[in-house]
């Protein structure tokens, strides 16, 4: 019996793999907020697992930049940082323009239906009020982006860029205008998409990239303490 790909990538998945998800999650969504100390002991408790996994989980966190890792100390959720976040903005600005120009020289259209469904779940979420669903469907619009693109490295580029950035992102997205405008931008960029206008499309991305200066001043304004003094 033939094992898929996708069944061997499940088989092989650890302890580490998913408490490393659940606790992404826990930050992004600010389930664990900045500042928050975390102990080797106390997350093996919580999560009934060895301390090793935990170990492992929590160093791939510190290279995300997400938690900060102090020997002989607990390790903290890192409060967020104005320069690595314009860093971040930064490449990501970069590559999204590249998938863009080379989405229109490359796209057959293979994905369109894709892409509508994505939209439409998009609009689902905003349409019932339920937004915790939405950051991930922002997620799978720019990754069927690179895969119009023929350029699918370029998704691990964007979330590591974005793993700086979600928690602004879910603290803007309780805002319903502001997701609004954010699904309003996925629309245009596929309409530009769908007319090839590369152009038309690199501005409307780089728009959409944009409302993250708008989401930075709020944040600051409003929970002054999540950010490094």
């Amino acid at each position: 019996m033939n094992t898929s790909d996708t069944d061997l990538k499940q088989v092989r998945r650890t302890t580490a793999d998913e408490l490393f998800d659940q606790l992404r999650i826990d930050i992004e969504k600010l389930r664990l907020r900045p500042g928050t100390k975390l102990s080797e002991a106390n997350v093996a408790q919580q999560y009934s697992v060895s301390r090793q996994p935990v170990r492992e989980a929590l160093i791939r966190l510190d290279n995300l930049e997400l938690v900060q890792i102090r020997p002989q100390k607990a390790t903290i959720v890192r409060r967020m940082s104005k320069s690595t976040i314009r860093q971040a903005r930064f490449v990501r600005l970069s590559v999204e323009l590249e998938v863009a120009r080379r989405a229109c020289a490359r796209y057959d259209g293979a994905l369109d239906e894709a892409f509508q469904e994505n939209l439409d779940r998009q609009s689902a979420c905003l349409d019932s009020g339920v937004f915790k669903d939405f950051n991930r469907l922002d997620r799978e619009f720019h990754a069927l982006l690179c895969e119009a693109a023929d350029c699918m490295d370029a998704i691990e580029i964007i979330d590591q860029c974005k793993a700086k950035v979600d928690r602004l992102c879910m603290l803007s997205l309780t805002d319903p205008g502001s997701a609004r405008s954010v699904l309003d931008d996925h629309h245009q960029i596929l309409s530009n998409l769908l007319k090839r206008d590369t152009e038309q499309l690199c501005r409307q991305t780089e728009k959409h990239l944009q409302r993250l200066d708008a989401t930075i001043d709020y944040v600051q304004q409003n929970h002054e303490d999540y950010f490094d003094a």
